[in-house]
């Protein structure tokens, strides 16, 4: 079936229904599938804390606001915290302000490495306002804003694949899915993963060795790892660079969930709602030949 054709089939099934609280008439359907209360942080927390609250939360991003007006300020993502502890430019700051002592450097107040312009949608916004704004600015979640700036909210693109994932069939993996995949390899330490996921902008690379995939390495991985206890005993008497040689398979995910390049996408949608992960490796033959992700199905949500 054409990506028209799975539209067309898509509407024939019915428009989504939301009945808005009396209370709540100036609400969009947004705020049906945004998470609320939104877990927040203020600029002054510490970067340690941080880590810490992304791992226990599993949250990939976390909004900045004032803590007395609520007033939204920035947004911290895995991709800004290991743009730092190694990946991308932040991490100079390491070395040139700190010398290298990461203990020292994970105590300094998060507004230092936050995003500051911040793309949100507001409360009256429709799904569709999100979908649009994710695709045009290739982002994997959005803050929900009153009119006042404040932070009320936050929806991602697996909120929206989950809400599709019953109705999205009739295309196949290979007619969305990406060809071209970075890779890593299995002696691919965490410090080159940083950097390979920091300059190319992806939140997860296929481990391969001899074209199979053996395992994959994600942002919230590298999250996990860095918010670990053993770690930081050991950055207390040793410097980043010695932790960051860790080869990333270690703490990557093995057993890894694969598809077919003619399988259904509704069958992709299905494994990363059950498996609660955001993108599946494609292969032929056992070897891999795409990679099909949350984001590949706004291709065909309208």
């Amino acid at each position: 079936m054409s990506r028209e054709g799975f539209r067309r089939t898509l509407r024939e099934k019915g428009q989504l229904s939301f009945k808005a609280h009396p209370s709540k008439k100036r609400e969009g359907e947004i705020m049906q599938i945004a998470k609320t209360p939104v877990v927040t942080m203020a600029p002054t927390t510490p970067i340690q804390d941080a880590i810490q609250i992304m791992c226990q939360k599993g949250f990939r991003r976390i909004p900045i606001v004032n803590p007395g007006t609520k007033f939204l300020e920035g947004i911290i993502t895995a991709t800004d915290v290991i743009n730092y502890l190694g990946g991308g430019k932040k991490f100079e700051m390491i070395q040139q302000k700190f010398g290298g002592n990461f203990f020292k450097a994970i105590n300094e107040p998060i507004k230092l490495v936050m995003t500051q312009q911040v793309v949100s949608v507001n409360v009256a916004a429709k799904i569709s306002d999100a979908i649009e704004l994710m695709k045009e600015k290739n982002l994997g979640g959005l803050p929900v804003v009153d009119d006042e700036n404040r932070a009320r909210g936050i929806v991602t693109e697996r909120d929206i694949a989950i809400l599709f994932a019953d109705r999205i069939s009739g295309v196949r993996v290979a007619q969305l899915m990406s060809e071209t995949v970075v890779t890593a390899l299995p002696r691919t330490t965490i410090f080159e993963a940083e950097k390979t996921m920091a300059t190319q902008g992806f939140r997860r690379l296929p481990i391969v060795s001899d074209g199979k995939v053996v395992g994959i390495i994600t942002s919230m991985d590298i999250i996990r790892f860095f918010g670990s206890g053993e770690v930081f005993k050991h950055l207390r008497s040793g410097t980043i660079i010695q932790v960051l040689s860790t080869p990333a398979l270690e703490i990557a995910t093995k057993g890894v969930s694969t598809i077919e390049p003619d399988a259904d996408i509704g069958q992709a949608a299905k494994i990363m709602q059950q498996k609660d992960i955001g993108a599946v490796p494609v292969v032929k033959n056992e070897r891999l030949v795409g990679m099909i992700t949350e984001r590949d199905f706004f291709k065909v949500i309208e």
